[in-house]
């Protein structure tokens, strides 16, 4: 789990460093068609690490409004607000300024009803090395919203939570918990969510490719 880490910390560094990577010349006893293939896999790297490169810099830019080099919980929380309000209003279906439980439930449908979630999360932990939490119900995640207890969820209480999670995410990503979030620990929380993603998507396929072999 630590060496996973120290791994992509070291390619977060060098995913936004400035100085180009290098490629040793393998001396004149190389082939010509081994350098043709060492170049084009090195251009398929380059060309990922590129856009990689590019995506992080396009999100960290359009979140450093101040210009400093750095994403502090405040800027990291103005999307955040912005996001939750347009959230908000589309699960208020009735425009009425509350989400009522039938409101909340109803929330697009999950593409991954048939999966078998404890499964699906012990497959993501296996491969990640991260632990998994459980998601809660519906019903559940409504009521631990809704803190007055009045049956219904107001915008004050949706934010609420979402910028509770949100500055749980902003501390996890400053890894050097000096209040501000640099390219590199960005670049860093980039590719683990990348690979958690990948992870999800693979241990899916899994289940339901298993499912199918059963009949």
């Amino acid at each position: 789990m630590k060496m996973r880490k120290l791994v992509m910390t070291a390619m977060a560094l060098a995913l936004v460093g400035s100085v180009p990577v290098a490629y040793a010349d393998h001396g004149a006893g190389g082939g010509a068609s081994d350098d043709r293939s060492e170049s084009n896999s090195s251009d398929g790297r380059d060309d990922r690490s590129g856009k990689l490169r590019h995506k992080v810099a396009r999100i960290f830019n359009a979140m450093d409004t101040d210009g400093s080099d750095t994403i502090t919980l405040d800027e990291w929380l103005v999307k955040t607000t912005a996001k939750a309000e347009r959230q908000f209003d589309r699960i208020d279906s009735d425009d009425d300024s509350l989400i009522s439980l039938e409101e909340f439930q109803a929330i697009g449908p999950d593409r991954n009803d048939d999966i078998d979630r404890d499964a699906v999360r012990a497959c993501v932990a296996d491969a990640t090395g991260d632990d998994v939490p459980e998601r809660p119900a519906r019903d559940t995640a409504f009521d631990e919203i809704d803190t007055n207890d009045d049956g219904f969820i107001d915008l004050d209480e949706f934010l609420a939570v979402k910028t509770e999670g949100a500055t749980n995410r902003f501390n996890h990503i400053d890894a050097d918990g000096d209040g501000a979030i640099t390219k590199q620990e960005l670049a860093k929380a980039l590719m683990q969510h990348r690979e958690h993603r990948r992870a999800v998507r693979d241990c899916v396929e899994d289940q339901r490719e298993t499912d199918e072999l059963l009949g």
